[in-house]
């Protein structure tokens, strides 16, 4: 089997007419508008998580300051933000990054290998459940994704035909990529691997690059102080990703998979896991357990995961036949060096191999799949039509899964809950940080100054009765009930009881409990309770 590369390097061609141009855009023009309907479809329908409400925080009270971390994204948003502030309007913003990214994957594709493979990696990149939910948050991974294929695609250029033109693009892509977020420096790694070896006998050239390396470094001293003599780095490590567990297996390679068709992989095998009693341990047991529609599922992706592993594999292989592509190389050099510098950082330090860290080498290895699948789709059609068969399958099944499952905290249904059932007088208080109170139950509720904050006082132990009372100032004494929302803190039962007498009076009574539950974040509980009803002697004559 050999790796076709089409010889043609550009889309444009000289010499065709505007209606021809326009006629070979068609196909990635109807990508772009099934991924432009897929991502929004129920745009607002989950309310914001405590990820995208920190990029709301971050964003409204940003200032340019040195030194700084990943301040580019929050500058777009922050400008964004000037023109309308709904989940539907904030999340748009990586909507459009992440079209572009999908349309310039596309054209990487057609560059490095041919334009089939280029409309494959676009599709998968479009109908993605993945890169549909990145889309479909107020974070700054599509921007990621976006810039780093852009300055591929621009280094791509450069590598063939050196420019000035070229080299802007990439060094400006490249820089806002470091920007946004550290540990896309790693992608520079592959840059220099690929410039050092394809001009290691052209000194000017080299220069001119190292020129544009030397403006990304001066934008990233800022951040690598931050990160070093700042603290950044460790922060991080101890507070985000201690308690991750070093990548396994799965986990490695299960990357392919949520890459294209399942996100996340966690709740997929959190979801089929085989659980037999001692008593059950017998053959007929466990071959109903394995055969069940539970199981069928995990067995399923297991087996389209290593049908994604074969097609990597292809693609690979062929950069060791007679006569490699060049191109090809230099795909999987961006795909494979960041990529294993990541794992290395895991085991090194702590685990950083999450699907969000690593988008911004996925359109790569999105490329090298299809490109694995176009060789067999020119070896055997059959075999490549049953594969074919089997992606829309799983990815399917995963966008159905994605659409009807809830992932992120329930706000809007927690909202709904209190207003359809509160009374005119009815107190109504979440236990939250002043952080994170306005952008979550007073964000959806139809009158958000009636919802009063009891701010965390950083332990359950300084919860007391007076701290409790200087919170509420004026709404004490309790005039009817009180609606008590807990989200973070609701495993302080000590506390949550304090309050409760606190309000309510010592035989208060818990009238109504609902619990908001998500597939991937805490819980939200909502509680009712009402005060004590005081009770009169009655005399009865003698």
């Amino acid at each position: 089997m050999k790796l076709q590369i089409d010889p043609k390097l550009t889309l444009s061609s000289n010499g065709k007419n505007t209606q021809q141009l326009l006629f070979k855009q068609i196909p990635i023009l109807l990508i772009l508008l099934l991924a432009t309907g897929l991502r929004l479809y129920q745009l607002s329908t989950e309310s914001v998580w405590i990820d995208e409400m920190l990029s709301i925080r971050d964003a409204k009270s940003f200032e340019f300051t040195l030194p700084y971390v990943r301040p580019f994204y929050y500058i777009l948003l922050k400008a964004w933000m000037q023109f309308g502030d709904s989940d539907a309007w904030l999340r748009g913003l990586s909507i459009i990054f992440g079209l572009g990214s999908i349309y310039f994957t596309y054209w990487l594709g057609c560059r490095i290998v041919g334009k089939s493979t280029g409309l494959i990696a676009a599709f998968m990149a479009s109908v993605s459940p993945l890169f549909i939910n990145h889309a479909q948050e107020i974070r700054m991974y599509t921007v990621i994704t976006f810039l780093s294929v852009a300055g591929t695609l621009a280094l791509s250029y450069f590598l063939e035909r050196p420019s000035y033109k070229a080299l802007a693009g990439w060094t400006i892509a490249r820089t806002f990529l470091i920007l946004t977020n550290a540990n896309n420096i790693l992608i520079l790694v592959a840059d220099i691997v690929l410039l050092g070896w394809k001009f290691r006998k052209q000194r000017q050239v080299l220069l001119a690059a190292a020129g544009g390396l030397s403006i990304i470094g001066l934008f990233f001293l800022p951040i690598f102080w931050a990160l070093t003599i700042g603290g950044g780095a460790n922060e991080f490590m101890e507070k985000q990703v201690a308690d991750y567990s070093k990548p396994g297996v799965t986990q490695i390679i299960g990357m392919l998979t949520q890459f294209t068709v399942y996100w996340p992989l966690r709740n997929l095998l959190e979801s089929n896991q085989i659980i037999l009693n001692k008593n059950q341990l017998t053959d007929a047991t466990l071959l109903n357990q394995l055969l069940s529609v539970k199981t069928f599922s995990i067995l399923f992706y297991a087996g389209f995961t290593a049908i994604l592993i074969v097609l990597l594999v292809i693609s690979l292989l062929n950069i060791f036949s007679k006569h490699p592509s060049e191109r090809l190389i230099w795909l999987a050099t961006w795909a494979i060096i960041p990529a294993s510098l990541m794992l290395f950082l895991s085991y090194y330090k702590n685990s950083i191999w999450f699907t969000r860290y690593l988008l911004f080498v996925a359109p790569y290895f999105l490329i090298l799949i299809a490109a694995g699948f176009v060789v067999i789709w020119n070896w055997k059609k059959p075999l490549a039509i049953a594969i074919a068969i089997a992606y829309c399958i799983g990815v399917t099944g995963s966008l159905f899964d994605y659409y009807t499952k809830l992932y992120r905290n329930d706000w809007q249904g927690a909202t709904q809950y209190i207003y359809q059932n509160q009374q005119p007088n009815d107190l109504i208080v979440m236990h939250s940080t002043p952080d994170f109170f306005p952008l979550s139950l007073p964000r959806y509720y139809p009158e958000p100054n009636k919802v009063h904050l009891l701010n965390h006082p950083g332990s359950q132990d300084k919860l007391t009765p007076d701290y409790i009372k200087q919170q509420f100032d004026r709404t004490l004494p309790l005039k009817s009930n009180l609606w008590f929302v807990c989200w973070l803190f609701c495993n302080e039962t000590e506390g949550m009881n304090r309050v409760f007498t606190t309000v309510a009076g010592q035989q208060f009574k818990v009238e109504q409990e609902k619990t908001f539950s998500s597939l991937e974040f805490q819980p939200i509980q909502v509680f009712k309770v009402t005060p004590a009803v005081p009770t009169t002697k009655s005399t009865t004559p003698e």
